[in-house]
């Protein structure tokens, strides 16, 4: 049973670093709390899957310290695990044992920060608990700011793609809201992974001539060499995306969109080609005026077929909204309005469909679209009460 540092949870001070430790000895694990107290917020755990839960359960943890030989599951595959569910999270291994290949394996596999021998004493024991507290600050704040970085690069690149490619970046608007509403019925932690790929799914059609894009997306028939140009929009983006730092799975899923991931693949990027591939289908049947129950068969049909868990969580996917409609022209758009009615070019192939969420790169390329006289304003759009009466 997990249990706190022998003090009342309103004497904790809330700035205290989290530290979990992990051991099958109950003496021991008292110890810690003694010689830690005042220093840390400590959480102990009598074993692996314990200590797992919490990691699950618990607001980020700074360190993570565990003993190696423990019954059911060692250090080194506690820790590797750890590493998995809570990467920024420092982890320390305590070990009684002279086996250097046991410390070896769980510093590869756990990618520990340091290991010590037990017993370890205090002078020892808390200066490094310090120095991984700082290793974890740092962590976050690097994490905090790739966070930002990729996003802030990610909507660059969409918004590039709806100025070259508008045709395209309809499409993979489409794709990006059947993901972003299916990721949640899956309850998929890494669901940003998928998101992203849906919002970058078409960048590769940079290269792509508009015009085989355009007949592409208007449901008009390719000649094979033209089709195998556009094929090649997977490899092309995955070649732009793969050298972005933390994009590898993203840059991934985006290249097996259309054909399954390797069996070996990360199980991200397999269950992300999967739904990218099978909201693909959707979003290219529902651009073909098909309803969204044939839409769904179509999925259902895909060969080689998506786990039943995927075609599942597209029927969540909604595309309508109950807001006020209104007369706008392009110009007036504003980010969050929905598509109230089918915007179709002048020959009538459709660009967005009736419920789909505006979008800065969707208006934008709405924009390029009417300023080639491929579309006809006013639109109809659906707004809430306060945007109409403005």
């Amino acid at each position: 049973m997990a249990s706190m540092s022998p003090v009342d949870d309103d004497e904790i001070d809330e700035t205290l670093p989290r530290v979990l430790c992990v051991d099958d000895e109950p003496n021991l694990l008292a110890g810690l709390e003694r010689t830690l107290f005042g220093e840390f917020d400590v959480t102990t755990a009598p074993g692996g899957a314990l200590g797992l839960e919490l990691i699950e359960s618990e607001p980020c943890f700074a360190v993570i310290v565990s003993d190696m030989r423990m019954p059911g599951m060692d250090g080194a595959e506690f820790l590797a695990k750890a590493r998995e569910r809570s990467p920024d999270s420092t982890r320390i291994l305590l070990t009684g044992q002279a086996d250097t290949e046991s410390a070896i394996a769980a510093i590869n596999h756990g990618a520990i920060f340091r290991y010590l021998c037990k017993p370890c004493p205090s002078e020892v024991l808390i200066p490094t608990l310090n120095e991984a507290v700082e290793r974890h600050r740092s962590a976050v704040i690097e994490h905090d700011m790739m966070e930002t970085t990729l996003a802030g690069v990610v909507d660059s690149m969409t918004q590039v793609l709806g100025l070259i490619a508008p045709w395209a970046s309809m499409r993979s608007a489409t794709i990006q809201t059947c993901v972003k509403q299916a990721a949640r019925t899956l309850d998929w932690p890494n669901a940003w992974i998928g998101n992203m790929a849906a919002a970058l799914s078409h960048i590769g059609c940079v290269s792509v001539p508009s015009d085989i894009v355009q007949r592409d997306m208007a449901g008009r028939p390719l000649e094979a060499e033209e089709r195998a140009i556009l094929d090649s929009h997977p490899e092309t983006a995955f070649r732009l995306l793969q050298s972005i730092p933390r994009l590898d799975a993203v840059a991934q899923v985006v290249r097996y969109q259309n054909t399954p991931a390797p069996a070996d693949a990360d199980p991200d990027v397999v269950l992300g080609a999967e739904l990218l591939r099978a909201a693909s289908a959707l979003a290219r049947e529902l651009a073909n005026q098909q309803p969204m129950t044939r839409a769904l068969e179509a999925v259902a049909k895909l060969d080689p077929p998506v786990r039943y868990g995927v075609s599942q969580a597209l029927r969540s996917v909604k595309l309508h909204s109950g807001n006020s409609t209104r007369s706008a022209r392009v110009s007036d758009l504003l980010p969050g309005w929905v598509v109230a009615e089918d915007i179709k070019t002048r020959q009538g192939g459709l660009v967005l469909g009736e419920g789909r969420e505006l979008t800065v790169t969707a208006i934008m390329a709405l924009r390029n679209l009417l300023a080639t006289g491929s579309i006809e304003e006013p639109l109809l759009v659906a707004c809430p009460d306060t945007a109409r009466q403005a």
